[in-house]
């Protein structure tokens, strides 16, 4: 048995240690394209989990990362002896390079702290997505009060706002994010 183990999530199996092929001492390689039998791009997530956490320093940690066409690997998320397990987005790179090259999953054995400092940064971006869900969800609040067609009232200094607000909202979200998935991470914030 080796060191990890990779499951597609919603595919319903998992990938046989021979299928990853060992590159260097701390590297492996599965090649999705000629391994796994769905299309690459239907597989959306992957979980990585180690088959025996004690089997892991507590100095390193084991990364995942996939690449496209032959292109960059680009970090996807960790799993230490700590927290052994994990479920990761695929997030496959795009573009007609990517189409043409097939895909891989990479695993390295990489010192913990730098993996940390990765992971920060991964989880960073997810919370500037958040941040901006909810600037735009105040930005919504704010026509209520600037006669934007919406009935609201102000009483005590308090808006008063339909009680399916949040769902209108919601639905204005969705509308707007299936029309441009990345239209908050182009907004810039007002001054």
């Amino acid at each position: 048995m080796g060191l990890f183990g990779l499951v597609f999530v919603g595919k319903s199996f998992p990938v046989d240690a021979s299928q990853v092929a060992q590159i260097s001492q701390t590297n492996w390689v599965l090649d999705v394209t000629q391994s796994v039998t769905p299309a690459y791009t239907d597989l959306k997530e992957i979980c990585l989990f180690l088959t025996s956490p004690a089997s892991l320093d507590q100095s390193c940690a084991l990364g995942l990362y996939v690449s496209c066409g032959g292109g960059d690997w680009q970090y996807r998320g960790c799993v230490t002896a700590s927290r052994p397990s994990d479920v990761f987005p695929t997030a496959w790179p795009t573009g007609e390079d990517a189409v043409a090259g097939g895909a891989r999953i990479g695993v390295s054995i990489e010192p913990r702290a730098e993996l940390e400092h990765k992971e920060a940064a991964r989880l960073g971006k997810k919370e500037e997505f958040a941040k901006r869900v909810a600037l735009d969800l105040f930005r919504y609040l704010e026509s209520f009060n600037q006669g934007g067609g919406h009935v609201a009232q102000i009483s005590n200094d308090h808006l008063v706002v339909p009680a399916n607000f949040l769902d209108r909202w919601f639905t204005k979200f969705q509308h707007k994010f299936r029309r441009d998935p990345d239209f908050l991470t182009r907004q810039t914030e007002k001054a």
